[in-house]
């Protein structure tokens, strides 16, 4: 008998087998290679324009311009997929730019930020006429330069850094200590103090070939409640509000919020856990304590205690793009004609990117070894072909990622192992999680890869990097080809006094 379960709105099981929309997972690794990337066009799309419809359903003073950042996934595929659906784009390197401008996005709908940003790439964006975000004082100068030089008129924006002094819950990009979130955010290298904004929106005001559009933030993924948006949105608007009266009563055309969204599942420091240092503190004691008792003795309680350690990724959903949605334009329609900012008429962007692509992608991998280990304490490690070197996004923000064995996603789960992958370092992928009835050959499904974790990889080995492939219904094409050595290689040069 057929079973079907639906997982969310791009995977199913469908017989026991992973499914993203149409394709089989296991026939795509049959077909592509394993390890694989696969994203779902399907999902980008329905991301986009959830996004586009719950800002603009909050936000009936003006239009509402979703930029999504391409940092997140800067595929141009994928680019091509967000300019078709009307969307900008959230740049921050020369690379990228050239990507937004080979996709097609509209020019005005273009966001250049990022620190420093050096002179050409300032110049080649003020010739194709994208919006740069100011945030640093060095480029007003080369901005002014650039543009007399062109003729033409530098459209500028400059990046806030408001003080979220509402929310000072812990920051979950902070993994190693319970640091407020406030105090995080106002570390960060990202947006120009209070007094720079004034002082460089005065000046900018009376240049000839400048003009002064509006005003930017972004603070990222510190906490994923819709209260920390409310709260951010509290505290852009006063100081836009600040700003405004500061420079005599300026209204701004634009106010972009960023992005830092979470997705659904929401894997963003799900590794962390506060309690961890005591608990491990509590383990050594006994350990310690255990060892005047001899090693049989020792293990045999160690063996106990670690044997009661299983790792779950995170179980409670995020809020939905909705609820992002209302909460952050419910506040700023709330709060910022309190500050003599006028609403009507005004475009307001946001730049979503691991909330556009998170979701629309997982990572396929083989099982290619299983340990055992019975004594003295009980351990398995399952090892895979891909590595957390092709993860790097992801664990630097301590992500641990839903996953479900694709071949096997009916079976059972009656035992718990280490995912490990095939890199030199430890390469724990996943710790103690649990596991159904392993063989070699099984197919490992990594969910929620399609943000920074692709666009992020490293060749650590000299390891040749998988493909990525784009399933569009029942349909999968490479998008990305799986690399060969000669690729890995392509840029060493050998000196010739060290030619034989």
């Amino acid at each position: 008998m057929s079973t079907l379960r639906t997982i969310d709105d791009c995977l199913s099981t469908h017989d026991g087998h992973l499914f993203v929309e149409g394709c089989d997972t296991v026939k795509l690794v049959q077909q592509f290679g394993s390890p694989l990337f696969v994203l779902s066009e399907d999902q980008i799309r329905r991301n986009v324009r959830r996004f586009q419809k719950a800002f603009q359903d909050g936000w009936p003073d003006g239009p509402v311009a979703v930029l999504p950042a391409a940092k997140a996934n800067w595929i141009p595929a994928v680019q091509r997929i967000l300019a078709d659906e009307g969307c900008g784009c959230d740049v921050y390197s020369h690379g990228e730019l050239s990507i937004a401008l080979a996709a097609g996005f509209p020019h005005h709908l273009i966001s250049v930020n990022g620190v420093p940003k050096d002179q050409a790439h300032i110049h080649r964006s003020i010739r194709e006429g994208v919006r740069l975000t100011i945030d640093s004082v060095e480029e007003v100068d080369v901005i002014e330069r650039a543009a007399n030089e062109l003729g033409q008129t530098a459209k500028v924006r400059l990046r806030l850094k408001p003080a979220i002094s509402g929310f000072i819950d812990h920051s979950d990009f902070v993994a190693e200590g319970l640091v407020p979130t406030d105090i995080a955010a106002m570390a960060y290298k990202g947006g120009l103090a209070f007094d720079d904004v004034v002082a460089l929106g005065r000046r900018i005001l009376h240049m000839e070939n400048v003009e002064l559009v509006g005003i930017h933030e972004h603070h990222g993924r510190h906490h994923r409640s819709t209260r920390f948006w409310e709260e951010q949105m509290k505290a852009f608007a006063r100081d836009v509000g600040r700003v405004c009266q500061a420079l005599g009563g300026f209204q701004p055309q634009e106010l972009d919020i960023g992005g830092g969204f979470a997705i659904p599942r929401d894997p963003f420091n799900a590794v962390t856990h506060y309690s961890e240092p005591l608990q491990l503190g509590a383990l050594y004691a006994i350990s310690k304590a255990m060892k005047l008792l001899g090693d049989e003795a020792r293990y045999k309680v160690m063996a106990r205690l670690i044997d009661t350690i299983v790792t779950k990724p995170n179980e409670t959903p995020a809020p939905s793009i909705e609820a992002y949605g209302e909460a952050c334009t419910r506040t700023l329609r709330a709060e910022l004609p309190k500050v003599g900012v006028d609403t009507k008429g005004l475009m307001l962007q946001l730049e979503p990117g691991r909330s556009i692509h998170g979701d629309a992608g997982i990572h396929l991998t083989t099982v290619r070894n299983i340990k055992r280990l019975s004594t003295p304490i009980r351990w398995n490690l399952v090892v895979v072909d891909t590595t957390e070197f092709w993860f790097t996004g992801g664990r630097y923000e301590h992500h641990l990622h839903e996953y479900v064995f694709a071949n096997k996603t009916d079976a059972p789960m009656v035992d718990k192992a280490d995912i490990i992958g095939r890199s030199c370092y430890g390469d724990r992928l996943f710790p103690t999680v649990s596991i159904p009835e392993v063989e070699v050959g099984d197919l490992f499904a990594l969910l929620d890869t399609g943000a920074y974790q692709e666009v992020s990889m490293s060749n650590f080995n000299a390891m040749p990097r998988p493909a990525t492939v784009l399933v569009t219904g029942d349909r999968a094409t490479v998008v990305r080809r799986r690399e060969t050595e000669e690729d890995v290689f392509q840029r060493d040069v050998i000196p010739e006094h060290l030619r034989r």
